[in-house]
């Protein structure tokens, strides 16, 4: 296997929302931007947690005008930087069986968020990866 880093397959850049955004907004978000997990930061864009797809279902049937992101956020961040060793962050979203890692550089105010990466994204790199064709 080689030497990737995270920064080289991530996605760059994320979506965000105040942690007082209504679940109804933070619903027509994730649809319009086409991504499965939006960031919640606060003033200083330091990142306070982080809603999945799966959060939003929970709430399924309820009225999402009434719920706030800080409501159902997942607030246990877990997270690597652009400089983690790609293998590593893999065998970390196997463990704890997550979809997704915040690419965050850490700072005096938190955790600055750079990225996210994704399964999609490690996919991707597999597939273009000459280790995983090889039929010895």
């Amino acid at each position: 296997m080689d030497d990737k880093l995270v920064g080289e397959v991530m996605h760059r850049g994320t979506v965000t929302c105040p942690p007082d955004t209504s679940l109804q907004e933070v619903v027509r978000i994730l649809s319009d931007a086409d991504v499965r997990a939006i960031v919640v930061v606060g003033a200083n864009y330091s990142a306070l947690g982080i809603i999945s797809h799966m959060d939003i279902m929970a709430h399924y049937g309820e009225n999402l005008s009434e719920r706030r992101a800080r409501d159902v956020m997942t607030r246990e961040i877990v997270s690597v930087t652009p400089q983690t060793p790609l293998a590593e962050a893999v065998q970390l979203m196997v463990e704890r069986r997550i979809h997704r890692l915040l690419v965050a550089e850490a700072t005096s105010s938190g955790l600055m968020p750079v990225g996210i990466l994704s399964t999609t994204d490690v996919i991707r790199d597999i597939r273009g990866a000459a280790w995983a064709w090889r039929w010895d």
